[in-house]
């Protein structure tokens, strides 16, 4: 696989020729716009394919990329200073956090009220999914299984920090609070959109047939079949300064040959899951296409 790595803290601008259609479509006719092949949220001007996404599925896509980049990732984003087209003054400043008190197991026993919380002095969290292969590289699982499971990154000395707090408020034993949600489809739809589009920008339209459209294009649900992580170790373990790793190539797994899978891994220190995408298969060989031979 070929590894492309982004600092999305540096200015990057790197700007790809129009494929002449709508990337998720392939809509000729109409007017085309630019599309953000990594979403602005995450990595601002970094990647943009000039005149390549249809103001239909624009609109379709940004229903639930949004939810992902706002409400997901909102506070998250906001804490390590991602880009965002609001004006400063127009960001969250403070969460409102619902504390409870749980027994020795974990287990809800009273409510403790919320607190609002400056942004500043929010423990760092961030919260993702986990999930097992494609279905497309591996044998099935039981459908608890392939839902796979929320995956989290708290700085937990902040949080104890502040569950101490709350504990010599309110004289309670254990306190908790719940610092974020994920939802499953949203997410792994928005890294099924992505890879769609960091393959079209890399290898064109040409390349391959798109396994992806109908789950960017809300024609389907079923996200398992392509999306999922990749439990094997990357091409390097080298993430130092490091906010964003994507390769992209033929995947290890499964007895289809000739697939384009990416494999992209979000803040790698964190330790965060490692998401791999079957993007689809291949017309041309993609190792010639890598050493740029084609």
């Amino acid at each position: 696989m070929k590894l492309d790595v982004h600092e999305l803290y540096k200015s990057q601008n790197i700007r790809l020729p129009s494929p002449g259609q709508c990337i998720y479509c392939g809509n000729a006719e109409t007017k085309l716009r630019d599309e953000h092949v990594i979403p602005y949220a995450l990595a601002a001007n970094t990647m943009i394919l000039e005149k390549s996404c249809c103001e239909t599925c624009q609109n379709i896509i940004q229903r639930y990329e949004q939810e992902v980049l706002k409400k997901q990732l909102g506070i998250f984003r906001t804490q390590v200073d991602a880009p965002s087209r609001s004006r400063k003054k127009d960001r969250i400043t403070h969460v409102d956090l619902q504390f409870v008190e749980v027994d020795d197991a974990g287990q809800f026993m009273r409510d403790l009220g919320s607190r609002s919380i400056s942004v500043d002095e929010l423990p760092l969290a961030v919260h993702l999914w986990q999930s097992p292969m494609p279905r497309r590289l591996r044998s099935p699982l039981t459908p608890e299984q392939e839902q796979g499971k929320p995956w989290s990154f708290a700085d937990r000395d902040g949080v104890n920090a502040l569950c101490s707090k709350v504990r010599e408020e309110t004289g309670a034993n254990h306190v908790a609070y719940e610092s974020g949600q994920v939802s499953r489809l949203h997410y792994l739809r928005s890294l099924a959109k992505t890879a769609h589009a960091f393959t079209a920008a890399r290898y064109g339209l040409d390349a391959f047939e798109p396994y992806l459209l109908d789950l960017i294009l809300c024609r389907s649900d079923d996200v398992a079949e392509f999306v999922g992580d990749d439990p094997f170790d990357p091409p390097t373990n080298d993430t130092d300064g490091q906010t964003l790793q994507i390769f992209l190539g033929e995947p290890m797994g499964g007895e289809e040959q000739g697939l384009i899978a990416a494999r992209f891994q979000l803040y790698p220190t964190l330790g965060s899951p490692a998401h791999l995408v079957v993007v689809g298969k291949a017309k041309i060989d993609i190792q010639r296409r890598l050493a740029g031979e084609i």
